[in-house]
Formats: C-alpha cells, sequence, structure tokens
C-alpha cells in the first residue's frame, strides 16, 4: 500500500497537495504517507458505497 500511495503521488496532483501539506505539519515522510494512505482507502470506500468512479480533477 505504501509504494502504491507513493506513486499516487506523482499522478495526482491533489495528493501530492495532501502530502506536502502534511510534511509541512512537521510529520516524516513515512508518517504523511500513511496519512495519505488513509485518506485515500476513506476516499475510496466513498466511491464503493456511492457506485462511482474515481476522476483525477
Amino acid at each position: 500500500m505504501m509504494t502504491a500511495v507513493a506513486r499516487h503521488i506523482t499522478n495526482a496532483p491533489l495528493s501530492r497537495t495532501y502530502y506536502d501539506k502534511k510534511r509541512a505539519e512537521g510529520k516524516k515522510h513515512n508518517q504523511a504517507i500513511r496519512s495519505l494512505g488513509r485518506h485515500l482507502v476513506r476516499v475510496i470506500w466513498a466511491l464503493v458505497k456511492k457506485g462511482r468512479k474515481y476522476e483525477i480533477r
């Protein structure tokens, strides 16, 4: 999961913004990656519940 999240940062600008925000809050790299991973899991769960597809904006 951590590798997938790290790759997602390079492809999704909103994920990069979230990661940078966590780093600015003083989190180390691995902490910021885990935080982004939890955030993405919440997003994926919401999409599954609503039956929608993920779209990069």
